[in-house]
């Protein structure tokens, strides 16, 4: 049998930094030895190098055989039956023996392998009491505490008495993994780092990732010496890694140790302090010297970094309490105020009123072109510029930053007057918005150390090293506002509707008063129409009337005096004057359809058609007309106006014959859920589709619409009429809610369609 060593990750270069496999690093710290066993039968997969003296064995005899012929056989059976009763991952040590010596075990699931992780046990099971008296004292501290500071601060202390590391930091991240050290509890003598600041680089994305998934990390020496690990060789030679994301032996990454090394460290401790699934920060512990804290001991610390991630909700409300009662009040003398009176944006005052609502330096607010604003802001050809942005490049709508100048590139230039925005769109138009704007706030940030020379390259070997400077830094920090808090921006969406609810009720009182003045003029306009239909029916009729009698008495009193060119203008004057007379009846008609009050009711299309025939039945016997009829629908109507209708279409057919052709005209109707106008994703409603189709002498389809015009003629030359027999026909059809449509061909005829809704 032949075992081979894990093959550890290549050193870090420029090139392979930010993809360091710490989870395979192939050793393990010193002050533990660990076992992987293979699911099932548990014989040993894997072996770190110390066995050798654990076991007193070489690896050859250790690698490959089965768990109980070193550790006794009740206790492999008591391990394996808890393991499997705590879903695969050990809550808490198990005790085994070996050659005489207890060794307290940590157990973990690592792809088909369980990871037996054992440190030498010097120490009593965990006494109630204490844990007890660490609970009390945690309450003790959240009821005195009244802020997620203090509180922290109480935790850091707390650690510091259980481990009895030099130093113990809360470390808090921000959005983008840079850490502050938000409390410290430490040895009197040493060089306080309360309040300094750390490049996200000295904790790298592998290494949040691995926080994440294990909470607790010790390095007992940062001297320490990797403790290689072994498998069997498989075949072909091929590189063998195993997981130890979940390790508490783990080794750890080289540059790790050199930067722990520079800072003066001889042993660290870190717990995870998680958040919503986040890391949210760390209880980070340091001591000079090498330090090991067993198990139980690194469980009562890891238990206070559980007690400060039940509180950072709780003790965040109560942070923004203050600000969000003060904010609330604003809010709601605003809101009582808007909804007593029309607010007036452009006034000064309700101007000040928003501003001073999120404690900003200036606000601005763009409504259908015009510009108000108050306070600090920029120039207002700025403000459209500014406004043009965000409309573009927002998709929500709202935005809020305390550097505008990461987004929007040309506010460095006016970072005096907006270094930080909170934006609010009061409808979907382009321009319509509020804007509360934040001054630059310069201030002063102070580092561990040059964060830009948080990683350097030995040039020697092009291996990266860390700094190895950590003294204070300082840092002017340019182009920032303060920070916009939760209260802030929720009074911001909270005034913002109201605001929007108000101007669309000025715009609605606007349009209401701009449409009462257009009906007034509409009612004007219709007043004069119905006097020049009076004109029409009476005063026009009369003079015609009156040249027809006289030219009639004209013709049977001087007939025979009267020379023949007289005689026949005469005849010409009346015919003019009875075509005249028949056009203003039509326009009469047609004029009345748009003051017919008539209430609709059912109307059987079929009672309406016999009423027709008998109207146009000789017209129909002298073209010797065949006419096709199907049962038509009742529908609701007007019935006088449906018989015009029908009266009209029939006789344009008898009309517009073709001589060499007997006339046929098909008159049909069908229910369906089209219509000329219909559009996709519009509701499905049923109409009658009424067609009258004829083989007269049909037209161009190119005309299908103008015929519907009135005065229009398309054939004025050959047959007589006034030109508005269609367009009465199209006015009936559109006041009872419908529509209708003309197709022609040629010498083949054509069909006109009504739809009428069911």
């Amino acid at each position: 049998m032949k075992i081979r060593k894990l093959v550890p990750h290549q050193a870090i270069t420029v090139t392979n930094c930010e993809s360091e496999p710490i989870h395979i690093p192939g050793s393990i710290q010193a002050f533990g030895f660990l076992l992987a066993v293979k699911m099932g039968d548990y014989s040993i997969a894997f072996a770190s190098k110390n066995c050798e003296t654990y076991f007193q064995l070489p690896l050859n005899e250790i690698i490959g055989k089965k768990l109980n012929l070193f550790f006794d056989k009740a206790a492999i059976n008591a391990f394996t039956a808890e393991y499997k009763l705590n879903d695969s991952e050990m809550e808490r040590p198990f005790i085994f023996s070996l050659l005489g010596k207890l060794y307290s075990t940590s157990a973990h699931k690592s792809s088909d392998t369980v990871v037996l992780e054992m440190e030498p046990f010097a120490e009593e099971h965990a006494q109630l009491p204490d844990l007890y008296i660490q609970t009390k004292r945690f309450a003790y501290r959240t009821e005195r505490t009244d802020n997620l500071k203090n509180l922290c601060q109480d935790i850091a202390h707390e650690t510091k008495l259980i481990t009895g590391y030099d130093r113990v930091m809360i470390y808090l991240f921000d959005k983008n993994y840079n850490g502050e050290v938000y409390a410290e509890s430490k040895r009197e003598d040493m060089e306080p780092f309360l309040g300094l600041s750390y490049p996200h680089t000295d904790i790298p994305a592998q290494a949040r990732e691995l926080y994440l998934r294990n909470p607790i990390r010790m390095i007992a020496d940062v001297g320490y010496e990797p403790v290689p690990l072994y498998a069997l060789e498989e075949k072909g030679g091929s590189a063998i890694t195993l997981d130890l994301s979940l390790s508490f032996l783990r080794s750890v990454s080289p540059i790790h140790i050199q930067y722990l090394k520079n800072m003066g460290v001889g042993a660290s401790f870190s717990i995870s302090i998680i958040h919503n699934k986040k890391l949210w920060g760390l209880i980070s512990c340091h001591h000079d010297t090498p330090k090991y804290i067993p198990y139980y001991a690194r469980l009562a610390a890891h238990l206070q970094a559980v007690f400060l991630q039940s509180q950072i909700d709780v003790r965040q409300i109560a942070d923004e309490f203050e600000l969000t009662k003060k904010t609330n009040k604003k809010l709601q003398d605003l809101s009582e105020q808007f909804a007593k009176e029309r607010p007036v944006i452009n006034d000064d005052a309700t101007l000040q009123s928003l501003k001073n609502l999120l404690n900003a330096d200036g606000i601005a607010i763009m409504y259908k072109g015009n510009v108000f604003t108050a306070g600090t802001v920029p120039p207002k050809e700025d403000m459209q510029l500014i406004a043009d942005w965000l409309f573009k490049n927002i998709k929500n709508e709202n935005f809020s930053t305390s550097r505008f100048s990461d987004d929007y590139l040309p506010a460095k230039a006016m970072s005096n007057s907006v270094a930080g925005i909170c934006y609010q769109q009061l409808d979907l138009l382009p321009g319509n918005a509020i804007f509360w704007i934040r001054s630059e706030m310069q201030t002063t940030k102070l580092w561990g150390g040059d964060p830009n020379k948080a990683i350097l390259l030995n040039e020697e070997n092009n291996l990266l090293t860390p700094r190895k400077s950590f003294a204070a830094w300082s840092e002017s920090v340019k182009y920032q506002s303060t920070e916009w808090l939760r209260p802030e921006l929720n009074a911001a969406a909270a005034i913002s509707l109201v605001i929007q609810r108000q101007l669309h009720l000025i715009d609605l009182i606007e349009e209401e008063v701009k449409y009462r003045s257009l009906n007034e003029k509409l009612q004007k306009a219709n007043d004069e129409l119905a006097n020049m239909n009076w004109i029409s029916t009476h005063d026009l009729k009369e003079p015609l009337r009156k040249i027809q009698i006289y030219a009639s008495i004209i013709l049977e009193k001087y007939s025979n005096e009267i020379p023949y060119i007289v005689h026949s203008n005469i005849v010409r004057m009346q015919a003019s004057a009875a075509k005249m007379q028949k056009l203003i009846e039509a326009l009469v008609s047609y004029a009345s359809l748009m003051y017919d009050d008539a209430r609709f009711e059912p109307v059987d299309l079929n009672s309406v058609l016999k009423e027709v025939f008998k109207d146009i039945k000789e017209e129909i016997e002298e073209k010797g007309a065949t006419i096709d009829i199907s049962t038509l629908p009742t529908v609701k109507g007007i019935n006088f106006q449906l018989q015009q209708l029908f009266v009209n279409i029939i006789s344009n057919s008898i009309k517009f014959t073709n001589p060499d052709v007997p006339l046929i005209i098909k008159i049909s109707s069908t229910k369906t859920t089209e219509h000329p106008t219909t559009s996709a994703g519009e509701p499905l409603k049923q109409w009658f589709k009424i067609s009258f189709a004829d083989n007269g002498i049909g037209f161009n389809n190119s005309f299908k619409n103008d015929i519907f015009k009135v005065f229009y003629r398309l054939h004025a030359n050959q047959y007589t009429g006034s030109g508005i027999g269609l367009a009465i026909c199209k006015k009936i059809v559109e006041s009872h809610n419908g529509y209708i449509t003309a197709t022609g061909d040629i010498n083949k005829g054509s069909q006109f369609d009504i739809y009428l809704p069911v």
